[in-house]
């Protein structure tokens, strides 16, 4: 695809994302100011403000992270140069052609969208100035041009670093998604912005009521907390229990086990334990899956990477990723053992090709294992195989 094709379609894109940016924000504003007229005469303009923020946000991102044909045109540049980490950097990102031609079409039309659709709850900052009509619309199109500006220029270095990290491109028709997404946010935004204009009035009450009830609430968080990862700590603590009983009874070499609950919550760096059995020694990191639906894509440079999949009913409107680091050193066999292990695991290799694996499969130096893989595997004297 030639660059003038590219700059071409970058435009139309562009170009339909204001006038979405522009229906969206118009529709919740509308909504918001007729639900809300009674209660909210003087903050009329600083919810229209935070109402275009947010949409703007949304917006830009849904965009650009389902823009197919970007991802693709960056992936097969990317790696052409010599030391391809450098391309993408901030600096690099404002010179991109991608970025170019939205923040120019994004910025035009800013400009010239408040001659042609007013903004009347924003045009109440100004109603104590003596500026001239056309002066206040062209401030509030100099902000929405600056708001887009600054909010596509994050938005597409964030994005191509998760990129980077899932090179698949979908063969899905991209619209969909784009269209779910934007049903949604109008939705939720309508609903979120009434219910925190109902509760910020009283935002000194609950001040009040969380000083008088501190240790209560710190309690209650903790025992949501605990139960939110109760599954993944009964896995941990079965596993553990096991390796002891089966180190005991074959008389196994266990090490003590460093930080063993602690890499449920947090990334904890090193060797989890060292084990020798049948005169030989390997150690293991232990490593906690998040939920069954929540993937793992194991990459052979060190890391790995849990994906959350945003959906609504059967429709997958985008993906969260989470990244881990599970390298250390060794001059043994290296062993992952993943406790809550998920309903599928990955491999993604440099090239971007994905496939599933198993327990007993290999990364680079480390083997991949399941509790009851490795626990069978070490009772078995086959964990070099």
């Amino acid at each position: 695809m030639n660059k003038k094709l590219m700059c071409i379609l970058s435009i139309l894109r562009s170009t339909v994302k204001f006038i979405c940016f522009l229906c969206i924000f118009h529709t919740v504003n509308t909504l918001f100011m007729r639900f809300t007229e009674k209660f909210n005469e003087e903050n009329r303009s600083g919810w229209s403000l935070a109402i275009m923020v947010f949409v703007i946000i949304s917006i830009s991102w849904v965009f650009y992270h389902y823009n197919k044909r970007a991802k693709r045109c960056f992936l097969e540049t990317f790696f052409l140069s010599e030391n391809p980490r450098r391309r993408n950097t901030p600096i690099r990102t404002l010179l991109s052609l991608d970025f170019i031609s939205d923040a120019a079409v994004c910025c035009l039309l800013s400009l010239v969208s408040p001659f042609i659709v007013r903004y009347v709850d924003l045009e109440y900052f100004f109603e104590h100035t003596s500026l001239h009509s056309s002066v206040q619309r062209l401030l509030i199109g100099i902000f929405i041009s600056m708001a887009f500006f600054l909010t596509q220029w994050f938005t597409v270095f964030d994005v191509r670093k998760k990129w980077l990290h899932n090179r698949e491109i979908s063969s899905k028709n991209e619209i969909f998604p784009i269209v779910a997404y934007l049903c949604f946010i109008t939705v939720m935004y309508t609903i979120g912005f009434y219910i925190a204009m109902a509760y910020v009035p009283g935002l000194s009450a609950y001040i009040f009521i969380f000083k008088e009830l501190v240790w209560e609430i710190l309690l209650s968080i903790v025992l949501i907390v605990l139960l939110i990862y109760f599954n993944r700590i009964q896995k941990r603590r079965k596993f553990i229990s096991l390796l002891k009983k089966i180190s005991a009874k074959e008389n196994y070499e266990l090490s003590t086990i460093s930080k063993p609950y602690l890499s449920i919550f947090r990334k904890t760096e090193g060797v989890s334990f060292t084990i020798k059995a049948h005169n030989k020694t390997y150690q293991c990191k232990l490593i906690s899956g998040k939920r069954k639906g929540v993937p793992i894509i194991f990459s052979d440079q060190g890391f790995l990477v849990f994906r959350r999949i945003i959906r609504i009913g059967k429709s997958e409107l985008f993906s969260i990723y989470s990244k881990y680091e599970y390298s250390f050193q060794s001059t043994v066999k290296k062993c992952l053992i993943i406790t809550c292990i998920p309903t599928r695991c990955y491999f993604k290799d440099a090239n971007g090709y994905m496939r599933m694996i198993d327990t007993g499969e290999k990364i680079g130096e480390y083997t991949i294992y399941s509790p009851e893989g490795f626990l069978g595997a070490l009772e078995r004297d086959c964990l070099d195989i």
